[in-house]
């Protein structure tokens, strides 16, 4: 997917590039752990990025829909999984600016939601480059880590999150490349509450499989395509796809002010009573 340079603002922002580059740098040494970055530090980064993320127009556009598109019966969550942030404390400046902003904006939604309804929601993070001290930062929130294992790129599956995501989920996944069994394993989930790139992603580019683009076409006429075109999983994925879609609503994330490439790109899909 397209990338762009990294560009000072004022403010102390970044402008950083869109999308997730899962290039493991960190095992050639090349991005390594920050050196002198302590948990106190990073709990203060979190809290400073708390405060611009509350006070922004995206999150009150956020919190607007889904308050008004919330189930008659609720949201109903169990669990809520982030998958792929990227590190909060590694050497790259600009990686962790954006990381760190994705993680406090899946962070808050959870909260929100969760303060909608009486039962509680886990929370769970998964990412192959998190460092020991991401980790207790993590757990300082009341978050558990999953095992990503060697899943580098998710080319493979969802790794220990799969068995998280599921119809009373919240899964949020920021520019993530979702291979076809990930793909499948986080639709066959079939989570109440999605915000993420890869569905649209596939619906709209599955030229893994040389499946014609789907455009703006119906669900319908998607997964008729997908019968005519393209071979083995990828066509199931893109059957799976426009499944997916055809049973939700979706809205396109509001604009971030602060910064409009974090975000940038992102929808909202729900399911609708009924």
């Amino acid at each position: 997917m397209p990338r762009t340079a990294d560009e000072p603002l004022e403010g102390g922002w970044t402008r950083v590039g869109r999308g997730k580059q899962y290039a493991p740098k960190h095992l050639h040494g090349l991005d390594p752990p920050m050196k002198g970055l302590t948990l106190e530090r990073l709990q203060a980064d979190f809290a400073t990025k708390s405060k611009v993320w509350r006070q922004s127009t995206c999150r009150r556009e956020i919190v607007a829909i889904l308050d008004k598109q919330q189930p008659n019966t609720g949201w109903q969550l169990q669990e809520a999984v982030c998958l792929a942030t990227n590190s909060f404390s590694r050497d790259n400046f600009q990686a962790r600016q954006r990381s760190m902003m994705q993680w406090v904006a899946f962070f808050d939604i959870t909260q929100h939601l969760k303060a909608r309804q009486e039962s509680p929601v886990a929370i769970f993070a998964q990412e192959p480059n998190y460092t020991a001290l991401d980790t207790q930062f993590l757990q300082t929130l009341d978050v558990r880590v999953l095992d990503a294992g060697h899943n580098i790129d998710y080319m493979d599956g969802l790794g220990e999150a799969r068995q998280h995501v599921q119809a009373s989920s919240f899964v949020f996944e920021a520019f993530m490349d979702l291979g076809v069994e990930a793909v499948r394993e986080l639709l066959g989930g079939d989570p109440v509450l999605y915000i993420g790139s890869s569905v649209e992603r596939w619906r709209e580019t599955p030229q893994r499989s040389g499946v014609a683009s789907t455009g703006t076409r119906s669900a319908k006429e998607i997964a008729a395509d997908s019968d005519r075109d393209g071979d083995g999983a990828e066509r199931g994925v893109v059957r799976s796809v426009a499944e997916f879609v055809g049973s939700r609503r979706s809205y396109r994330m509001p604009r971030f002010e602060e910064d409009p490439n974090i975000f940038d790109g992102l929808l909202i899909y729900w399911k609708e009573d009924g």
